[in-house]
């Protein structure tokens, strides 16, 4: 008996990762991985609805698995990935979706923030990417979506350590899809620019209708996964979704360094508040 395919996403709870599982809903049973639960169980109840079948005749022929987890904890990646081993979730698409960002002076965050955020934007998207990317390899198939950010195309001061860590998701996926591409893997990176999500909440930064960050200058999370899904299964090693965002990245590659950190210095102070206490 042939094993049901699965798509697994990260923060598939809300925003690009949700959307992605909305794309992928026809062709793929779903795994939801997260930390909230609760947001998880709302997000599979908004999927079956997603669908113009019934509810309980989609339970019968679609899986939507929720896995709660912690992914900013080191032992996440292994842990998940071994849970579906022994439930034998066949994963034939993983979506690095989830990522978290700080906004402010990098000396006066908090140390179990910086942590955090480094550990689920580097360490756990890596090794998913080496544990489901092992097995797709073994079977000559499979794809790895891997969601950066713009920001990974310049250094940007005020979110330093999140833009780092941005760039270092483009390099590593464009690296990996390389080393990949002889053995039926594909690795897509996607790197979107401001989009309508929690992000912005979590960060710190808020959702001021104007302003570099502003509720203006955002792209919906559904245009950005449909950008990502596409090219993944067209098989492009990286896009970034907008031709402003294009023209942006290209810009920031082909400027001076000092240039391009000036200018991301000058946007993002402006939303700084003198009066936002620390974070320590």
């Amino acid at each position: 008996m042939q094993k049901l395919m699965y798509a697994l996403i990260t923060g598939g709870g809300s925003g690009i990762g949700l959307e992605c599982a909305k794309l992928l809903l026809a062709k793929y049973h779903l795994v939801l991985v997260g930390r909230d639960e609760e947001k998880l169980k709302k997000a599979k109840q908004e999927l079956l609805k997603y669908s113009s079948l019934e509810s309980t005749a989609l339970e019968s022929k679609k899986n939507i698995i929720i896995l709660p987890y912690d992914l900013s904890k080191t032992d996440s990646a292994q842990n998940i990935f071994q849970d579906c081993k022994n439930k034998s979730i066949d994963i034939r698409v993983l979506i690095n979706n989830a990522g978290s960002g700080i906004f402010g002076y990098h000396e006066s965050l908090a140390e179990t923030k910086i942590i955090n955020m480094l550990n689920l934007n580097i360490i756990t998207l890596t090794l998913l990417c080496k544990f489901f990317g092992e097995e797709m390899k073994s079977k000559k198939s499979g794809y790895i979506l891997n969601i950066a950010s713009l920001a990974a195309y310049q250094p940007v001061p005020y979110i330093s350590a999140y833009a780092a860590s941005k760039s270092y998701v483009l390099n590593f996926s464009e690296a990996l899809s390389k080393e990949l591409e002889d053995d039926g893997v594909i690795v897509t990176c996607l790197s979107p620019g401001h989009t309508d999500t929690n992000f912005f909440t979590y960060a710190g930064i808020g959702n001021k209708q104007e302003g570099f960050y502003g509720l203006k200058t955002r792209i919906s999370p559904t245009k950005v996964a449909q950008v990502g899904i596409k090219a993944l299964f067209a098989k492009r090693i990286s896009v970034i979704p907008g031709i402003k965002n294009n023209i942006l990245a290209n810009i920031n590659r082909f400027s001076p360094r000092l240039l391009t950190a000036n200018i991301a210095k000058y946007l993002t102070k402006g939303e700084l508040t003198k009066t936002a206490p620390s974070e320590k």
